[in-house]
């Protein structure tokens, strides 16, 4: 999935499917929203400069399309099943909303892709 998002599928997601995808799969080694338990927290925004530096969605990740792409290739249900794209919408949704980041009902390859991160500048993007 390129940054700008312009290959991402064609299809949508709800934050309502999100969250109860997240409750049932996630949430085990996640945390109940987000907080981090056996697996690293996905919300928060503290600042990176510190020596206590916890990389979430909130205050790393540069591009929101990059979610989605990484939820899609690497996490799988409980019964070891690749997400559908549906699905991983409404989990990129969700975890954005956890980070205040996204407050709609529906996502889908336009509304993710116009989603500008915190972070966005904080990567070098070429050499001189």
């Amino acid at each position: 999935i390129e940054i700008d998002g312009s290959n991402l599928p064609d299809s949508s997601g709800t934050l309502d499917e999100g969250r109860q995808i997240f409750k049932e799969n996630c949430s085990k080694c996640h945390g109940h929203s987000g907080e981090g338990l056996t697996a690293p927290e996905l919300v928060g925004k503290s600042s990176l400069v510190s020596n206590e530096i916890s990389k979430t969605i909130g205050n790393f990740w540069p591009y929101a399309p990059k979610i989605f792409d990484y939820i899609n290739r690497t996490k799988r249900n409980l019964v070891g099943e690749y997400f559908s794209y549906q699905e991983v919408y409404s989990i990129t949704g969700y975890i954005l909303s956890l980070n205040e980041l996204f407050d709609s009902q529906v996502i889908d390859k336009e509304t993710l892709s116009n989603i500008e991160m915190p972070n966005r500048n904080g990567f070098i993007t070429h050499w001189n």
